[in-house]
C-alpha cells in the first residue's frame, strides 16, 4: 500500500506544481478541461466496461446503502458538533459539508486500483457506485443544507442541482450498460477494446487534475478544521465498517467500499459552497488538509480493520 500511495502522491504533487513551475500555464482551465474529459468520456468509458465485464450482485444496492448511511451520520454528527460552535454560520456550513462528502472518484478510484491491482474491475465497481451515491447527495442535500447555513437562498441552485444529477454521464453508462447485459446480446470486441484504451488513462488524469485544485494556503484556527477532517477521515469509514458488516457486505467488496468511506473531502463540495454563499477560502484548507492527511490515515485503517 505505501508503494501505491507514494505514486499516486507524487502524480498529486506534480500537479499541484504546475502553477508553480510553469506560469504561462492557464492552470484552472487546464484542470477544468482535464475534467470534463475525464466525467464525460474516461470515466462513463470505465462505468460502461466495468457494468458490462463484473457480474452483478446484491453489492449493487449494498454499496450505495452502506455510502448514504455513512453520509447521514456523519451529516448529523457534524451538525451536532459545529452547530454549538462559536463559528460564522458561513464556515460551519462549509465545513459540515466537508465532514461528509467523499472523494470516492477522484482519489477513491486510484487508490482501489492501485491496491487491487488484480481486482481492479470489482473495486472500479465499488467506486462508481460509491459516486453515484455521493455526488447526487451531495448535489441535493448538500445543496439544500448548505443554503440553510448561507443565509442568501441562491434561486434555482437546487433546481440546477437536481438537473445536474439527471444528466450524469456516470449514471448513464449504467443505466446503459445494465440495458446491454440484460438484453443477452454480446458487446463487440471493439466497444470494449476503445472503454478499455479510454478507462486506462482515468487514474492518472484523476490524481494529475486533484494536485491541480490544490493551493497551499497559511492555517489559522486548526481546530474546527481538524474536527471536520476527524469525521471525515476516522468517523465516515468506521460507520462505513459497521454498516457494510451489518448487512453482509463480502469481500473484495468490504474493505473496498471502507477505503471509499475513507477518503478525503470531495472536491464538488468547493463548488457547492461557492455556490451557495458559505466560505469557500476555510473549506479549502479543510480540503487540503484532510487530502494530506488521508494518505497517513488511509494505510492505518486498513491495516487495523483488515490486518
Amino acid at each position: 500500500m505505501t508503494e501505491v500511495l507514494l505514486a499516486l502522491g507524487l502524480i498529486t504533487l506534480v500537479g499541484s506544481l504546475l502553477r508553480y513551475l510553469f506560469l504561462d500555464l492557464d492552470v484552472e482551465a487546464a484542470r477544468r478541461t482535464i475534467g470534463m474529459l475525464v466525467l464525460n468520456v474516461f470515466l462513463p468509458a470505465l462505468v460502461f466496461r466495468v457494468i458490462c465485464s463484473v457480474p452483478t450482485g446484491a453489492e449493487m444496492v449494498q454499496i450505495p446503502l452502506v455510502m448514504g448511511i455513512s453520509v447521514a451520520c456523519c451529516l448529523a454528527l457534524a451538525v451536532l458538533l459545529f452547530r454549538p460552535l462559536g463559528l460564522r454560520s458561513e464556515e460551519k456550513g462549509a465545513l459540515i459539508l466537508a465532514s461528509a462528502f467523499g472523494n470516492v472518484t477522484y482519489l477513491g478510484l486510484p487508490v482501489l486500483q492501485g491496491l487491487f491491482p488484480s481486482l481492479s474491475l470489482q473495486v472500479a465497481k465499488v467506486a462508481i457506485l460509491s459516486e453515484v451515491t455521493t455526488t447526487p447527495l451531495n448535489l441535493s442535500v448538500g445543496v439544500a443544507l448548505g443554503e440553510s447555513f448561507s443565509g442568501k437562498p441562491r434561486s434555482g441552485v437546487l433546481r440546477q442541482a437536481f438537473r445536474a444529477v439527471a444528466t450524469m454521464p456516470a449514471l448513464w453508462a449504467i443505466v446503459l450498460a445494465l440495458a446491454w447485459t440484460a438484453s443477452g446480446v454480446p458487446v463487440p470486441g471493439f466497444l470494449m477494446e476503445a472503454t478499455r484504451i479510454l478507462g486506462n488513462t482515468v487514474t492518472g488524469l484523476m490524481m494529475l487534475s486533484l494536485g491541480m485544485g490544490l493551493r497551499y494556503r497559511r492555517i489559522h484556527q486548526p481546530l474546527p478544521l481538524l474536527l471536520a477532517s476527524a469525521i471525515k477521515l476516522l468517523v465516515s469509514p468506521l460507520v462505513v465498517f459497521a454498516a457494510a458488516s451489518w448487512i453482509g457486505l463480502q469481500q473484495p467488496y468490504l474493505q473496498a467500499v471502507v477505503l471509499e468511506g475513507a477518503m478525503p473531502t470531495q472536491l464538488l463540495t468547493f463548488v457547492i459552497a461557492d455556490r451557495v454563499g458559505l466560505d469557500v477560502e476555510r473549506l479549502a484548507v479543510c480540503i487540503l488538509i484532510n487530502t494530506a492527511a488521508s494518505f497517513v490515515t488511509i494505510p492505518l485503517l486498513n491495516g487495523w480493520l483488515f490486518g
